[in-house]
Formats: C-alpha cells, sequence, structure tokens
C-alpha cells in the first residue's frame, strides 16, 4: 500500500513484432506475456520497437548488477535463501513507498491550462501520474472514503462541482468491491477513457504507518508474506453511473504506482511461504505472486524467465520486486511483469524509465527510526518503459542512503539528459550531535572572570552532508560520470552536522535544503556531469521539507520556521515554529533570494504537506498562483508557557489556509482560511484541497466543506 509516511519527530497497447535474438530478447518475450492468458489486442497505434534487456557486455558482472536466470536456478536461490533467513533474527533492507509535482518547464507542480480546470494532484514528475486520495475533472471531484462504519476504505463517491456555486452538488456514491481483507488506499483518473482506478491493498498481519502496529515488521523480510493487492476498474462517465468493469487481485504488498498514458505501473514487494511449504516437486513459479481477473483462477504473474537475480548483495534474501505493466486501454484485460530478488526502498519514474532503489547494507530499526551503516551504499536498477514494454537496462551503485524520510526518498532521484541524478547522506543516524555541557571562562566587565556551563555541540565528522552522484546508461550498467564534491569542487553540500530536507531536480538544476540552525538552499548546475557545481547558495531561518515550482524562476519551500537558543533545542539545533512559506526567487542561479515568506500558526502547528506531498494544491492563472492546503493550527496560549521558543501553543482549529502568490511581484497574500467543520483536534495526514475556479474545496478525510475563494 502507499504510505506516505514521515518518521517520529519529523509517513496503449500495440502489437509488437518479437525478434528473439540471444538470451535477453526471449527473456523479455516471457515479460511482456508476464503471466497473462488474454492475447494482446489489436490496437491502431503505430508498431514500436521492441526493447530489450541490457547486461553487463565485458568483464565480471558488477556485484550490484542483475542478470538472467531460469527456473531452476531461481527456485535453488528462492529456497536457500528462505532457510537461511529462518535460522537467524537481523534486520534488513526496508522497503518504502515511493511516492511522487509538475513545472512550467520540464517537470513541475502547477495546472495553468483555464479557470474552468480544478487544481490537479501535485506530481514529481509532469506525465507521471500518482495516485491520490482524491481527484478532478472539470465537471466532478472524486475521492475514496472510509466506510459508514469506519473499517475500511471502499467507498467511492463523486461531488459535482458548481461554477456559479461553491456549493459541491452530490452526484453518486460507489460501493468498491475490495476483497473482504482489502483497504482502499488511492485512485486514478483516467479522463480520456472516462473511468477509475482504484488501488488497494491489504497487510498480512502487520501494518504500518499511520495504522502502525509493529514498526520494526517492516524491516523485516519475512512480513512480506501473504500480501495482496488489488486493482478496480469503474467506469464513470459524465452522463451515467458509476459501474466497476474489472476486479484485478495480485500477489504482493503494494510500495507504489503510477500511471503513464493508458498504463497502471505498479511495484510489489512478496516473499515466499515458510520452510514447511518447500517440497521436492515445487516449482520456481510455485514461489512467485499470482494474478487473478474477475474471479478467474490464479494464474502466475511474472514468468520465472522473467525475473532477474541479483547474487552478489550483501544480505542473501528470498525477497521479491515485481514491476507491472497493466494496460487500462482494452476491454480485456492485459499486463506484463518483471521481477528481481532483493528489496526496494524507493522509485523514481520519468515518462521513459524506472529506477528502483536498494539500501545495499543492512540496517536496523528504534523507535522506527533506522539506523544505517558508515559505509552504507545503494544500489539502483533501471528498467526502461514502452506501454507494457518492460527492459533491463542496468545497474548502479552510489556511496550513502536516501535519507530517513520515506516520503521524501523518491525526490532524491531525477533524470536530466538521459543520466540518473542522486542526492544521497551519509549520516548513520537520525538524530542530531549530543550537547554536552563543558565549563567556559566568561569574562566580566569590572571583575574577576566567571566560570560557567554552556552547550557544546560534540565533534562531528566533516565531511558533506549531501552528495550528487550522476549515473549514465553503459552497455548494461550504470556507470559514475559525475560526482560532488569533487577533488576539483571540494566544497561541501551543507555544513557539518546538517542532515538534508528538501531536493528537488528541474531540469539543468538541483535545488538542494539542508538544516541545523538556518536552512541553506544550494543551487546545483547538472549542465555537464563532469563539472558539476554549487552556482548559488542561500541562508534563511528554518527549514523547507518539499520546493515547488510556480514559476520559471520561482520556488514555492514549505516547512517550519525554527529558532535558535543556544541549546541543542528540540533535537534538532532549534525549537521548530509555525509551518514556513517560503518564496524562493531563482532567477538568477548565482543569487537566490527569499523573496517573501508567510508563517502560519505558532509552535505545534503542522500541515498535510509536512506528511505527503499531496497535500497541497497550486493552480496558476493570469500571473497569480493560488496555493490552499491543510493545517492543523496551534495558536492558542496555555498556562505552561514562559516566554521561551520552547512554548508549544494549543490546538486551535484544523483549516485549509489558502494565500496567492503574484509572479511579477513576488509577493505572498494570505486569504482567509477556510475552517474545518470538524471541530476536534484530529490528525489531517489524508486530508486535501481542491482549487476550482474562485473556489476551494476542503476534503476532510470523508466529508468535505466548500467556500469562495
Amino acid at each position: 500500500m502507499e504510505f506516505p509516511i514521515r518518521y517520529p519527530f519529523m509517513k496503449k497497447t500495440a502489437i509488437y513484432f518479437y525478434q528473439c535474438v540471444g538470451l535477453g530478447a526471449c527473456l523479455l518475450l516471457s515479460a511482456c506475456l508476464g503471466g497473462s492468458s488474454a492475447p494482446a489486442p489489436v490496437s491502431p497505434e503505430p508498431v514500436v520497437t521492441l526493447l530489450k534487456d541490457v547486461f553487463p557486455t565485458s568483464g565480471e558482472a558488477l556485484k550490484w548488477s542483475l542478470r538472467a536466470t531460469n527456473d531452476t536456478e531461481l527456485k535453488t536461490y528462492l529456497e536457500k535463501a528462505v532457510v537461511a533467513q529462518e535460522q537467524k533474527v537481523s534486520l534488513f533492507v526496508a522497503v518504502d513507498t515511493a511516492p511522487a509535482v509538475p513545472m512550467a518547464t520540464a517537470t513541475g507542480t502547477t495546472s495553468t491550462s483555464t479557470a474552468a480546470t480544478p487544481s490537479q494532484t501535485t506530481l514529481q514528475e509532469m506525465g507521471v501520474d500518482e495516485a491520490d486520495l482524491v481527484k478532478a475533472d472539470g465537471t466532478y471531484l472524486y475521492s475514496i472514503d472510509p466506510s459508514p462504519d469506519g473499517l475500511s476504505r471502499a467507498l467511492l463517491t463523486r461531488q459535482k462541482l458548481n461554477p456559479s456555486s461553491p456549493a459541491l452538488v452530490p452526484s453518486d456514491a460507489f460501493k468498491l468491491g475490495f476483497s473482504e481483507d482489502i483497504q482502499g488506499t488511492s485512485l486514478y483518473l483516467d479522463s480520456d477513457r472516462q473511468q477509475v482506478a482504484a488501488i488497494g491493498s491489504q497487510s498480512s498481519g502487520w501494518i504500518y504507518g499511520k495504522f502502525a502496529v509493529s514498526a520494526t515488521d517492516w524491516f523485516k523480510p519475512t512480513s512480506w508474506r501473504n500480501g495482496a493487492s488489488e486493482v478496480l476498474l469503474v467506469q464513470a462517465p459524465s452522463d451515467g453511473s458509476l459501474k466497476q468493469t474489472r476486479h484485478i487481485k495480485l500477489g504482493g504488498h503494494l510500495i507504489g504506482s503510477r500511471r503513464i498514458g493508458s498504463t497502471l505501473y505498479m511495484v510489489l514487494r512478496s516473499y515466499p511461504q515458510t520452510v514447511a511449504s518447500i517440497t521436492s516437486t515445487a516449482k520456481a513459479a510455485d514461489y512467485l505472486p499470482t494474478i487473478s481477473v474477475d474471479g478467474a483462477g490464479e494464474q502466475p504473474l511474472v514468468d520465472p524467465a522473467a525475473c532477474l537475480l541479483q547474487t552478489g548483495n550483501s544480505s542473501t534474501s528470498a525477497d521479491l520486486i515485481t514491476l507491472v505493466a497493466i494496460g487500462l486501454a482494452t476491454d480485456k484485460h492485459t499486463h506484463a511483469a518483471r521481477c528481481f530478488t532483493g528489496g526496494t526502498e524507493a522509485f523514481f519514474m520519468s515518462e521513459q524509465n524506472v529506477y528502483l532503489a536498494t539500501t545495499r547494507t543492512g540496517y536496523t530499526v528504534s523507535d522506527s527510526v533506522p539506523s544505517y551503516s558508515v559505509d552504507t551504499t545503494t544500489d539502483i536498477h533501471k528498467f526502461s518503459l514502452q506501454g507494457l514494454n518492460m527492459a533491463y537496462r542496468g545497474s548502479g551503485n552510489v556511496k550513502g542512503h536516501l535519507g530517513f524520510d520515506q516520503n521524501r526518498k523518491s525526490f532524491r532521484m531525477g533524470e536530466f539528459n538521459g543520466a540518473l541524478h542522486v542526492i544521497t547522506e551519509t549520516r548513520s543516524n537520525w538524530f542530531f550531535p549530543r550537547v554536552i555541557p563543558t565549563p567556559i571562562v566568561v569574562p566580566v566587565a569590572g571583575g574577576a572572570p566567571v566560570s560557567t556551563i554552556a552547550p557544546i555541540i560534540s565533534s562531528e565528522s566533516t565531511e558533506s552532508p549531501g552528495r550528487l552522484t550522476v549515473l549514465q546508461e553503459n552497455q548494461g550498467l550504470l556507470s559514475v560520470v559525475g560526482e560532488l564534491p569533487n577533488a576539483k569542487r571540494p566544497e561541501p553540500l551543507g555544513k557539518p552536522g546538517e542532515r538534508l530536507y528538501a531536493s528537488r531536480f528541474l531540469g539543468s538544476k538541483c535545488y538542494l535544503v539542508t538544516y541545523r540552525l538556518t536552512d541553506p538552499l544550494y543551487v546545483l548546475d547538472l549542465a555537464d556531469p563532469k563539472d558539476l557545481k554549487i552556482a548559488g547558495e542561500l541562508e534563511i531561518s528554518g527549514y523547507s521539507d518539499y520546493l515547488f515550482p510556480i514559476s520559471d524562476s520561482l520556488l514555492l519551500g514549505v516547512g517550519k520556521d525554527a529558532v535558535d537558543d543556544g541549546g541543542l533545542g528540540d533535537g534538532r539545533s532549534a525549537w521548530y515554529q509555525g509551518v514556513k512559506v517560503s518564496l524562493i526567487d531563482i532567477s538568477q542561479p548565482s543569487k537566490p533570494l527569499e523573496a517573501d515568506r508567510l508563517i502560519i500558526g505558532k509552535r505545534g502547528t503542522d500541515a498535510t504537506v509536512l506528511q505527503d506531498h499531496h497535500g497541497i494544491a497550486i493552480q496558476t492563472l493570469n500571473g497569480v498562483a493560488k496555493v490552499a492546503m491543510p493545517v492543523k493550527v496551534h495558536q492558542t496560549p496555555t498556562q505552561y508557557m514562559y516566554g521561551k521558543p520552547s512554548d508549544l501553543y494549543g490546538f486551535t482549529q484544523n483549516e485549509t489556509a489558502k494565500f496567492e502568490v503574484d509572479l511579477s511581484q513576488k509577493k505572498i497574500t494570505a486569504k482567509t482560511s477556510l475552517p474545518s467543520t470538524m471541530k476536534p483536534e484530529r490528525w489531517i495526514g489524508n486530508d486535501r484541497s481542491v482549487i476550482y475556479m474562485d473556489q476551494v474545496h476542503y476534503y476532510q478525510d470523508g466529508a468535505w466543506v466548500s467556500g469562495s475563494w
């Protein structure tokens, strides 16, 4: 299931002509069939060139590379790995969602069509849709809501937009036909085909994140047994009723999904059954996930010949990652699937490729926070995409890991000029260095020096907090072609002791936020991978969790304000305050400026977008960007306040905060917020906002409240 998690303290189908030349092409034939019993439908689209697997062609394959296998070898590997796993208790690689925002240029977050077009789901990559709880077109708002009993999320609801009034008109509500143990998680709106794809997943015996039970189970490969995911296709005609047309059951836990045109891509993780299930007559297919369509019997989801092995992984595990492509454009079901052994922590998808990242060294977890090895590296596997045609193109390895916040990991990757750019950090743990009370001598005017105690931050490594690595596909490998810092440009990306917060790849630039006492924003120039450089730097108070492009020259940073009192603060060398919106002028990369800022609430205030980047609505029209985002405001004084930065304010209300950005004047203007109709304090991780014409619509995890802009 797609989990927008934050740790504590911070959740067309075409006809293909196959030429089976060599092992790679034969494997791809199996992959494109992927266990689907339905014949490939004929489409009027032109024939496309078959994508082929590419493996290293010279020298010994690097230990992080994937390689082709066969039924016998795959079966042997999985059985040995299952036995080995059950003989030890250690924790292995964690796996998480790879969630994902549109820009005026290559990638970004704004919708800029017409006033009659509602704001859309914020995306990491333009053209690559992401599932969310709420979707909108020019006629309806769609949402996947909790059921009346509150025990599941399986109600698909449509509300009709009214151009002349902010009041929504209830249209229809449809109970989705998920299996009993499946929780609905998100939607895709396929407007071209007037259909909705609803996604659901089941967690066998463990749940993580906002449904938290055992956090450590998230890090154990054996916890991924018995997983199930489902896709429901629902007809949604503008002049008719909702009607379910397809029910697809898949084996494996859903790590994440994306939609490109008429193809839905899903990443699943699974694990074979116990040692007791291993028999001499078993085949590799018996250990692989299955698929069932519209109540038919289970069939293999992926052919063993379409699977790849990573035998060089430092932690031998029977984890399986399955990349599934499902066709949405035809009446008959079609799908393709590839799989490889090992876990995956995050994935980034462009319109042509998907990259899946795996921390190479096993790590432990305490209080839901991972602790990495000091020499951790990350393996990255690349698959090219062309509808149902998916091909392995190579693997690479970068120093460090993708950070501690699951929802931000996909933002650590970006594609430019055919190369993958990756930002990593090498801190072994999330916590900032401890404060050591140290005696110091303070001179006093007109008297003897006085000895006192002052907090001194413990010594740390001076290594750069952030590392930029550029990987280029090269004969079956993802070769390192550029790094920063480097010998020519050794300046660190961040100051000692800082951690990475926001990161955003936009064309030839990367914008990076590190934080400890202040928020240094770095502009990285990616134009020449052999001469990467820091183009500019900006230091401002507080920090940004996410950066959203709202024009070619303006970024909107959303995070928290912070105040330093000379101590360790709340564990991050300062005391976090209200939600901070920062307007950053990047028109001159060498001189980024904070053009304006807005602080919402006092210490204790939170915003949905700080937990899930889908929790913000941005719509740009006629030189003005309208922004709406759900916020849990704390600004009510309490009796436990002492006039210090550490004062925690009491809950005031939940609301959708609204403001406008004048793109030419580079100014933020706050608008009157839209209060929640639910008065008690509650968790707002599932709240959303939608902007439509001069209206704003506030989704409160199943209930709507609307108002004028």
